[in-house]
């Protein structure tokens, strides 16, 4: 009997693995939504870089252009200024080239004054080489009349001697006037010309310098222009994947949703299903436990046959001896091991064993899964193993759970806070101390709740404890 009720808990553990895959299914399809998520994330960093790149670009490229558009300003002004002077030069090559004409006039005047007086004084000349003879000379002072006569003759001589050198004097000064004439309008329009050249050159030059920053502007704005498309791009690039990130973020919220709606199912039917195996394990055990307690009796009956004649006799002590025994199981200090290698987790008196019940705080009634003991007092391992836990849990408490291999476990729950003296994943031997009882977590007073575990299933743990 004993073989079967294994046998039924080997079954039982079966019947829970079909569960895994789902769970494992679900883990790996947010596990795969997750690693697409970083993915979106490492590629959404990638464009805002580039985003970045642009912008500084960007910014660049709108400080290089309003620089050169400062520059053309300036440039702007400067070429004013030079139309203006030039202008002004203009203005003032008109006057000089106005004074030139003028002094074309005055020289061409001169001209015909230096004519004048250059025939007049050939005539002279001629006059004096035919007629001006020492004896002509002569006559003139012979034919005057009286010495006043003669006088007024000598002055009148002295006068046209004086005149010719005037006429000579004014021909050499108008001469020269003439000359300087001429050289000072060739100077004046040589010298307007001469700046009218240089500020006209000087002109073309800020064109020029104006129509290639223009260009500059123009190559700088078309690169601004692309720039910005390049960066708008990136932008919708960026908010296709916010949309896939937040769509996958939704996704994966609803999954994480779903998969623990289906785990608190799942844990929901498993705890039920543990439940009913757990009671058809409890009724199985009683069952052979009565079955062999029958054939306890039969085999008695069958070496004793005098002892069928009065079967009250033979019932009281039994009786008495399952009545004497419970005293000797709960005052066990825990030093003693039962046939199983287990001892007693606590020194305190069993206050409610293995199996259905009213429940003491929800009133329902429902499997206890374990032994409880009361009377305070320190709590030890029942037998060595590896602790898998020491936490805290809700209902539980502070408590610990210990593997001692082969699929068997134990739990000791409800211990006082800071009590607890293993952590997770330390070696403890059999009967060292790992809290001391309490009332931590769903309790109604200080007392150990202890439970065994046969590959993943409670298991009644008297039987364990041989009591």
């Amino acid at each position: 009997m004993k073989k079967k009720f294994i046998t039924g808990l080997l079954a039982a553990t079966m019947f829970v693995s079909p569960f895994i895959a789902p769970v494992t299914a679900s883990a790996n399809k947010l596990e795969e939504m997750q690693q697409e998520k970083e993915r979106l994330d490492k590629e959404n960093q990638n464009i805002q870089g580039n985003i970045n790149v642009k912008e500084e670009k960007l910014q660049s490229l709108a400080e290089e252009k309003s620089s050169l558009e400062a520059n053309v300003v300036q440039l702007q002004k400067e070429i004013d200024q030079v139309v203006r002077e030039l202008k002004e030069q203009e203005d003032k090559l008109a006057a000089a080239e106005e004074k030139v004409i003028q002094l074309h006039k005055e020289i061409e005047a001169l001209k015909d004054l230096i004519e004048q007086r250059k025939g007049k004084i050939e005539n002279q000349a001629r006059a004096v080489q035919t007629d001006g003879n020492s004896a002509n000379l002569l006559d003139i002072v012979i034919s005057a009349e009286n010495l006043t006569d003669l006088l007024g003759r000598i002055s009148l001589v002295n006068q046209l001697v004086d005149a010719n050198e005037e006429i000579v004097l004014a021909q050499i000064e108008d001469q020269k006037t003439l000359e300087n004439k001429q050289a000072e309008a060739k100077a004046k329009k040589e010298a307007i010309e001469t700046l009218k050249a240089e500020i006209e050159m000087n002109r073309n030059n800020l064109v020029a310098q104006k129509d290639e920053l223009d260009k500059t502007i123009i190559a700088v704005a078309t690169n601004y222009d692309m720039t910005e498309e390049e960066k708008n791009a990136f932008v919708k690039e960026q908010e296709v994947i916010a949309a896939k990130t937040s769509t996958l973020s939704a996704d994966m919220q609803a999954e994480q949703q779903r998969i623990i709606t289906e785990q608190k199912s799942r844990e929901a039917a498993e705890q039920k299903e543990l439940e009913e195996r757990e009671h058809q394990a409890a009724e199985a055990q009683v069952a052979a436990e009565k079955e062999t307690a029958n054939q306890k009796v039969a085999a008695t009956q069958s070496a004793n046959p005098s002892s069928s004649l009065n079967s009250g006799s033979s019932s009281a002590p039994s009786s008495k001896s399952r009545s004497s025994s419970t005293p000797s199981s709960s005052s066990n200090s825990g030093s003693t091991k039962s046939s199983s290698g287990f001892i007693r987790p606590s020194g305190g008196y069993t206050t409610s064993p293995f199996g259905y019940r009213v429940h003491p705080i929800s009133g329902v009634k429902k499997l206890h899964g374990g032994m409880d003991f009361g009377g305070g007092g320190p709590i030890v391992a029942a037998q060595g193993g590896t602790v898998t836990i020491a936490q805290y849990h809700s209902t539980w408490g502070w408590y610990v759970k210990i593997d001692h291999g082969n699929g068997l476990s134990t739990l000791y729950a409800h211990m006082a806070q800071g009590s607890l003296r293993v952590s997770s994943g330390q070696q403890v031997s059999q009967g060292q101390q790992i809290g001391t009882m309490g009332t931590t977590g769903a309790s109604t007073g200080v007392h150990l709740h202890f439970e065994v575990y046969q590959n993943g299933v409670r298991v009644n743990p008297a039987s364990y404890l041989g009591m």
